[in-house]
């Protein structure tokens, strides 16, 4: 049998030993289990940017795969954590909207409430305490039942594909790349973003160089780019920027 996977998508950063705690934790329920790294770079508190990268991961990973994904400005408080049995894997993530972009894309997932807790845990560091030893037990069989309770609301953010010709900026990535939520191909050979007008590409290449373009990325979603530059400082784009199709 392959040894089971856990992934794990944090905002604590590299120069702490938070991440190595949490690993140590998943290593102490499941010595054999195999732990990646998707990201712990998140900008701090970025929830929505947490959303993107965990569906990013669960479109990249095989079935069985568990992944935590800890960005949780609400630790300690009466936020719930949530185990989401989804495209064939699960995930482990406070109840903040951290998996909403998954949970638009992949509408047949389920959502358990946590309900096993440890008898000691810090009211600052529930990746450490709780969900990575969850994913340690999961990785080792136990059920999701066993730990959790079947739920139907939980909390959603305001982000989703585009019912219309308006769509928005919801990730800017490493590269200054814009993700939309607009996805596939738009069905024009132009968008508007902020004050440009940008022609939808094939790739990068068919532009000069600084030149703006729009194409779809590597995840199948509308991206605005500037080849071999970035689109969100020249052209000012952030997240939540309305981007019209046409």
């Amino acid at each position: 049998m392959r040894r089971p996977i856990v992934t794990l998508t944090t905002d604590f950063g590299l120069s702490d030993t938070y991440v190595a705690e949490m690993k140590a934790a998943v290593l102490r329920e499941n010595p054999d289990v195999n732990l990646i790294d998707v990201t712990h770079l998140i900008r701090p508190q970025d929830v929505v940017a947490g959303s993107i990268t965990l569906w990013r991961a669960l479109n990249s990973f095989p079935r069985g795969t568990i992944h935590v994904g800890v960005v949780d400005p609400g630790v300690g408080t009466r936020r719930r954590i949530l185990i989401i049995k989804i495209n064939g894997q699960r995930v482990i993530c406070p109840d903040n909207g951290m998996i909403t972009w998954a949970w638009r894309m992949h509408p047949e997932a389920k959502a358990y409430q946590l309900t096993w807790m440890p008898e000691h845990f810090s009211a600052t560091f529930h990746g450490r305490d709780i969900m990575a030893p969850v994913a340690g037990m999961l990785s080792c069989g136990t059920p999701v039942k066993s730990m959790a309770k079947r739920i139907k609301e939980f909390e959603l953010l305001d982000i989703a594909p585009p019912k219309s010709g308006h769509g928005q900026i919801i990730h800017i990535d490493h590269f200054g790349n814009a993700t939309t939520n607009i996805v596939g191909h738009p069905g024009s050979g132009r968008i508007r973003a902020g004050r440009k007008t940008i022609g939808v590409q094939r790739t990068y290449g068919n532009v000069p160089k600084g030149k703006p373009l729009a194409l779809i990325g590597s995840a199948g979603l509308l991206e605005i780019a500037i080849r071999d530059g970035n689109a969100a400082k020249t052209l000012g784009l952030r997240v939540g920027h309305e981007v019209i199709i046409g």
